[in-house]
C-alpha cells in the first residue's frame, strides 16, 4: 500500500535502491532502453544541519571555495555556509540605499565566475565580489513582477569571447501560464532570455521544439509550462528538459543549436488533456492539470557523464480524494511514493528505475554526489534545517 505524504507547504508566489539489471528490452512505448552491465544505488553519506532561527534554503556550491550560498526566509539574508553547517557569512542587501536591491526578494541566486555572486531580482540582476560589493549591475525587462519569499532558483551563466551571459527571466523558474493567459504567453514566454552581464543586452535563445507537445494544440497545459535546465560547462552545452516532454534537450552553445536528443522512457506517466486559452482560474480541469498530472520536475547533472531526472507519476482523482482533508492536505508531486528517478549515462537510459528520495533534490555536488533538503515539520517550530548528501554509487 502506497505510503500517503500530506503536507501544508506554501505555495511560491500567489501566482502562481534500486538495482540496473543487464541487457536491452523495448518498454510500453517501442522504445530501446540501455541496460548496463553495471547496477547503481543511492547512498547516504552524510549530513548536516543548519542552525538558525527561521529555515535556510540552499541554493548553491563553489567547489572551489568549498562553501554552499543560502537564503534565510523571513530575515531575507544572503548566508554562506560550510560543508559542516555552520553559517560563515550573514549578507542582508534588502531595502533601499547605496549597495542594497530593493524591497522584493530575489528569484534567483548563485554563484558566478572568479569568485562572484549572482543576485537575480525581477527587474535586476547584480553581480556582487565575495567581500559583497556591485561589480555589475543591470535591468531586466520582466513581464509580471513576481514576488516570492525566497530565491526560486540559480540563473545558469556561460562565458563567451570573455564575456558572462546568463540564462534569466521568470519563466526560468515558474510555468509560463502564470505570466500571461494568451497565446502570446504559450509561444513566448517559454523562451530563455539571454543577458549580456557588460553590455545588458537581451535576446530571446530557445522556444518550444515544432514538435514539442506544446505546440500540438492551441490550449495550454496550465501550471505544467515549466522546466528544469542546466549548463554543461564541460562541453558547452545547455541541457534542458520540458514538464510534459519525453526528451532531453542539449543545445549547442553559444548559438543555441540543437544538437541532440535524448529519448526518456517513463514507467508511469499518467496526463491529463490541456485547457483553452483564457479558462477561469477556478476551472475544475485547470486544478486537476497542476494537482494531478505526471510531470518531469528536475534535471541535475551529475559527474562522469550522468544526468539524473525526477518525476512526478500522475495521480487519479480517486487516489487524491482519498488521501486529500482539509486538515491534512495532500500534495501528490511532493510525495516520494508518486516519484521516480531516472539515470542517464553518456546519453542512454539506465533501467530500472531508482525510487526518489524521501526529502527535496536541491543541488548536484562533485563526485557523483546530489544535496537533499529535510522537509520542513510543520506542527513544530524548528530552529535548524536539516540537510543530507547522497551519493550515487555502483551496487
Amino acid at each position: 500500500m502506497k505510503r500517503h505524504l500530506y503536507s501544508s507547504l506554501p505555495v511560491l508566489s500567489t501566482l502562481i535502491l534500486v538495482t540496473l539489471s543487464c541487457g536491452t528490452k523495448k518498454d510500453s512505448e517501442g522504445s530501446t532502453l540501455d541496460y548496463s552491465k553495471t547496477a547503481y544505488e543511492l547512498i547516504k553519506v552524510d549530513s548536516f544541519q543548519i542552525n538558525n532561527f527561521t529555515r535556510v534554503n540552499i541554493l548553491d556550491y563553489s567547489p572551489e571555495e568549498k562553501i554552499y550560498l543560502g537564503y534565510s526566509l523571513t530575515e531575507d539574508d544572503i548566508l554562506e555556509i560550510s560543508e559542516e553547517g555552520e553559517i560563515l557569512r550573514r549578507e542582508h542587501k534588502k531595502g533601499e540605499g547605496p549597495g542594497l536591491y530593493g524591497n522584493r526578494n530575489p528569484t534567483g541566486l548563485c554563484f558566478g565566475p572568479n569568485g562572484q555572486r549572482f543576485v537575480e531580482l525581477p527587474f535586476q540582476i547584480i553581480s556582487y565580489d565575495q567581500d559583497y560589493e556591485i561589480i555589475h549591475q543591470q535591468r531586466l525587462l520582466s513581464p509580471l513582477p513576481i514576488r516570492t519569499s525566497t530565491p526560486l532558483g540559480r540563473p545558469p551563466y556561460f562565458q563567451h569571447n570573455d564575456t558572462t551571459k546568463l540564462l534569466v527571466g521568470p519563466s526560468n523558474y515558474i510555468s509560463a501560464n502564470y505570466l500571461i493567459h494568451t497565446k502570446e504567453g504559450k509561444d513566448t514566454l517559454q523562451n530563455f532570455y539571454e543577458l549580456n552581464l557588460l553590455s545588458g543586452a537581451v535576446k530571446s535563445v530557445v522556444s518550444y521544439e515544432p514538435t514539442s507537445i506544446y505546440n500540438s494544440t492551441e490550449k495550454i497545459y496550465s501550471g505544467l509550462m515549466g522546466k528544469s535546465f542546466f549548463i554543461d560547462h564541460h562541453n558547452n552545452e545547455l541541457v534542458l528538459v520540458h514538464n510534459l516532454e519525453k526528451e532531453i534537450l542539449i543545445y549547442e552553445l553559444p548559438d543555441f543549436s540543437l544538437k541532440r536528443s535524448i529519448p526518456i522512457s517513463h514507467s508511469q506517466f499518467k496526463t491529463y488533456s490541456p485547457i483553452p486559452l483564457g479558462s477561469n482560474p477556478s476551472d475544475n480541469n485547470q486544478d486537476e492539470l497542476g494537482r494531478l498530472s505526471a510531470h518531469n520536475q528536475k534535471l541535475f547533472d551529475m559527474s562522469d557523464g550522468f544526468y539524473l531526472l525526477q518525476y512526478f507519476t500522475g495521480i487519479s482523482q480517486a487516489e487524491y480524494d482519498s488521501r486529500h482533508t482539509e486538515e491534512k492536505p495532500y500534495v501528490g508531486k511532493f510525495d516520494p511514493q508518486e516519484q521516480r528517478i531516472i539515470l542517464f549515462k553518456n546519453g542512454k537510459q539506465l533501467s530500472p528505475e531508482l525510487d526518489a528520495l524521501d526529502g527535496s533534490l536541491i543541488i548536484s555536488l562533485p563526485d557523483n554526489k546530489i544535496l537533499v533538503q529535510e522537509r520542513e515539520n510543520t506542527e513544530i517550530e524548528e530552529e535548524f534545517t536539516r540537510f543530507y548528501i547522497y551519493q550515487l554509487q555502483t551496487k
